[in-house]
């Protein structure tokens, strides 16, 4: 039976645990307290410090797990409650390895600690870490946040990657800061931010050991500080310059926001009704003289009587449209299981189909379910009822009149930075069409909408949103989220309706570093976290296991 001052320590380090979980959620919309991202990186390494190293995978898994289950909460909407459940769970659980997996490995390899003290005993960890000089605790900083950034990567990439809860992404409000994302996108944000909290850290636990002052850890902050100085001059020096480089000349975008429920989307009973009330939507937004309509994902229901008035009504107002719906491929229409696509169309205002587009990253149970074949019982998880093929390369619109090349992206493809990149120097515009209308009215659309804006910061390119409902907008290369000209009748952005976009005609900034060789940055931290570790693991063969009991 444990001590009664043990089991007070116990709920103590539970309490803090869970309570870093929250104040680390709230930095993520649609709290916004940004701030607290800056505290993160230093606290978990504290939860290592009060472990004396023993079991800190476990109480830094439970601090990533609470701030992981609060930040994804919205996949609980989800109109099938096993998926939703299962979801949730098995999401956060598995987002949560990386920051934890983090603290552990900072603790048994990076601070690693051998010394003893003068009378023969084992140095105390902290007693270590505060007897580090200047430098030494800057490259443990450094070290810490290369580390992070590495982590970082993994996520993003393993099995079709999650790069949902970067906490650079928590940064998008600092517009000055976010634009280093130009540079090297959102995992340079991360490695500033860590690097940072892990410096005034360490500069703080080595106070005691200089002198009473509290002002002593101050120069350890000092490198990082001037760092995030010099990026955010630079922040707005750019922000100036895609201002005034702002074209006078616009092109009318009208995005039509439906507001379907999920459940109405399945339900092929009601693909008329959906249809009519898509029609009117549109009727109203073209009386308004634009080059463009578009419907977003989900919205199509595919499966109605005519498509004749549509057509009709294009060619009356000589608009372009774009819009989401299901793309066979016919030479596998006769077969039992034909080969379908979730597609974006691309119409002239004569009504004929000019480009199709075939989405390339699928969403897992949102759209395939993986290891189908084998394990039939995962289909329970979804209620999707077709399961798509990827598709093969990116595609781009052409508006003829307007000279403009529209990139398509549909739904969780604005998340993943690479699919966006492969715009070439032509293209004047990224197009998103997406659906968050699974979730309810829930942080899942700002959630999403602020990965996106860091997609128009690396690219330099403005990006129109189009979504189910929430939300739609458009935003301009400095990542900054506009919704002006809202046609919705109420000031809710979850209500039926549509907006009309002017977008200036080819703002798009010079080739960014990010696009060059920014790209590169998070696979380089990780090749070097990979090199560090094994250098530390085969200095330290007898090194203590990253999973220990207390």
């Amino acid at each position: 039976m444990l001590p009664a001052h043990h089991k007070h320590k116990l709920w103590l380090r539970l309490f803090a645990c869970i309570g870093l979980g929250l104040t680390w959620a709230f930095a993520f919309p649609t709290w916004n307290m940004v701030g607290f991202a800056w505290l993160t990186p230093a606290c978990l390494i504290a939860i290592g410090a009060s472990t004396q190293g023993k079991s800190v995978f476990g109480w830094a898994y439970l601090a990533s797990w609470t701030h992981a289950a609060t930040s994804l909460y919205w996949l609980l909407n989800m109109p099938h409650f096993t998926g939703a459940l299962a979801g949730w769970f098995s999401l956060s659980a598995y987002v949560a390895l990386f920051p934890a997996l983090w603290t552990a490995i900072c603790w048994h390899l990076i601070y690693q600690f051998k010394g003893t003290a003068h009378n023969g005993h084992p140095t105390d960890t902290m007693q270590w870490l505060r007897s580090r000089t200047l430098f030494e605790a800057q490259r443990l900083s450094i070290l810490g946040a290369v580390l992070w950034v590495s982590m970082e990567w993994m996520v993003s990439n393993l099995f079709t990657g999650f790069p949902w809860l970067l906490l650079g992404a928590s940064q998008l409000a600092y517009a000055p800061l976010a634009q280093t994302a130009a540079l090297g996108g959102v995992p340079m944000i991360s490695f500033i931010v860590v690097w940072t909290s892990l410096a005034t850290g360490i500069g703080i636990a080595r106070t005691k050991l200089r002198t009473p002052s509290p002002w002593t850890w101050l120069p350890d902050t000092i490198l990082p500080v001037g760092v995030i100085i010099a990026l955010c001059i630079y922040g707005y020096q750019r922000i100036q310059s895609i201002e005034d480089s702002r074209p006078k000349e616009t092109f009318k975008v009208a995005l039509i926001q439906p507001a379907f429920p999920q459940t109405l989307i399945w339900n092929s009973l009601e693909d008329q009704s959906r249809f009519e009330d898509l029609l009117g939507l549109s009727k109203a937004a073209l009386q308004l003289d634009v080059n463009l309509l578009v419907w977003p994902e989900g919205a199509f229901p595919g499966n109605i009587q005519s498509f004749k008035p549509m057509k009709d009504l294009l060619n009356q107002h000589q608009a372009w449209f774009c819009f989401n719906g299901t793309d066979v491929d016919f030479e596998t229409l006769n077969s039992d299981h034909p080969t379908t696509f979730n597609a974006a169309f691309f119409m002239n205002p004569s009504g004929q189909l000019k480009d199709t587009y075939h989405k390339r990253h699928l969403v897992m149970f949102g759209e395939y379910v993986p290891l189908h074949q084998w394990f039939p019982i995962l289909k329970m998880l979804t209620p999707i009822q077709h399961l798509f093929t990827a598709g093969k390369q990116p595609e781009a619109f052409h508006l003829p009149e307007q000279d403009i090349r529209l990139f398509p992206l549909i739904c969780f493809e604005d998340v993943m930075p690479h699919l966006s990149h492969q715009a070439t120097h032509e293209i004047d515009c990224l197009l998103n069409l997406t659906n968050d209308g699974w979730f309810k009215e829930s942080a899942a659309q700002f959630q999403h909408a602020s990965l996106a804006a860091f997609r128009s910061i690396e690219t330099g390119l403005p990006m129109i949103r189009c979504g189910n409902n929430g939300l739609t907008c458009w935003v301009d290369p400095a990542g900054r989220i506009n919704t002006p000209g809202s046609d919705l009748g109420s000031e809710d952005i979850y209500s039926k309706g549509f907006r009309i976009m002017d977008i200036p005609k080819g703002w798009k900034v010079p080739l960014t570093m990010y696009q060059n060789i920014g790209k590169h940055f998070s696979l380089m931290c990780f090749l070097i976290s990979c090199i560090l570790i094994l250098a530390k693991t085969k200095k330290t063969p007898n090194a203590p296991a990253l999973l220990t009991d207390d």
